[in-house]
C-alpha cells in the first residue's frame, strides 16, 4: 500500500550555532528576539517607572501592589498574599507598603484569625491615587509601546504572549474602586 509521502516539516533553525571561535552563541534571529525582548522590557520598565515617579510619586510595583488592593474583597490582602500575587518577595512588598502607608494610602492592620499575619487595606486617599496613576501608566505604555506597533503586530504579540501566560490579561486588577 503507497501512501503519500509526509508533508515536509517547515522547522525553525536552532537557536544556538556554534560560532566562528567554536563557542555557542545565539542564531542571529533568535538572539535579535531573546535580546530584544529583554531590552524592550529593560527600557520600557524604566521609562514607565521613571514617569510614575515622576507625576505620582510611585513606582510599577507601587502601582501594583494598589491595584491589586482595589481588586480585592473588601480592599485589603495579606502582606504574603500581596507577595505572592507579585511575584515580589515579602520585605520588597513591607517596603513598598511602608512607603505607601507613609502617605496614608495604604493601612497595615493586625490579621484578626492569624495574630501573625498583617493586612494591607487600601485607604480612600489610595484609590484616588490609584486612578491618577493608572491614567497616566496607561497613556505612557499606549505612547512608548503601543503606538510603535501595527494593530496586526499587537495581535502578534497577544498570540505570542498569550501561550506563555494565558489568560494574563484577564488576572490583572480591573482598575480603581473606591473603598466602602
Amino acid at each position: 500500500m503507497d501512501s503519500a509521502p509526509a508533508p515536509a516539516a517547515t522547522t525553525a533553525p536552532a537557536c544556538q550555532v556554534t560560532g566562528a571561535d567554536g563557542c555557542a552563541q545565539w542564531h542571529p534571529i533568535y538572539g535579535d528576539a531573546w535580546v530584544g525582548l529583554l531590552q524592550t522590557h529593560r527600557q520600557l520598565t524604566r521609562e514607565l517607572d521613571a514617569q510614575l515617579e515622576a507625576e505620582h510619586g510611585l513606582s510599577l510595583s507601587g502601582l501594583e501592589l494598589l491595584a491589586r488592593l482595589a481588586s480585592a474583597p473588601a480592599h485589603w490582602l495579606r502582606l504574603s498574599a500581596l507577595a505572592s500575587q507579585t511575584g515580589l518577595s515579602l520585605s520588597r512588598v513591607s517596603r513598598i507598603v511602608d512607603a505607601l502607608e507613609s502617605r496614608s494610602v495604604i493601612e497595615r492592620r493586625p490579621c484578626p484569625s492569624d495574630a501573625r499575619a498583617i493586612n494591607a487595606h487600601l485607604t480612600t486617599a489610595g484609590a484616588e491615587l490609584l486612578g491618577a496613576a493608572e491614567q497616566t501608566h496607561r497613556a505612557a505604555v499606549q505612547q512608548s509601546f503601543f503606538d510603535r506597533l501595527s494593530a496586526t503586530e499587537v495581535e502578534t504579540l497577544a498570540a505570542v504572549f498569550g501561550r506563555f501566560a494565558p489568560g494574563a490579561a484577564a488576572a490583572c486588577p480591573k482598575g480603581p474602586v473606591l473603598p466602602r
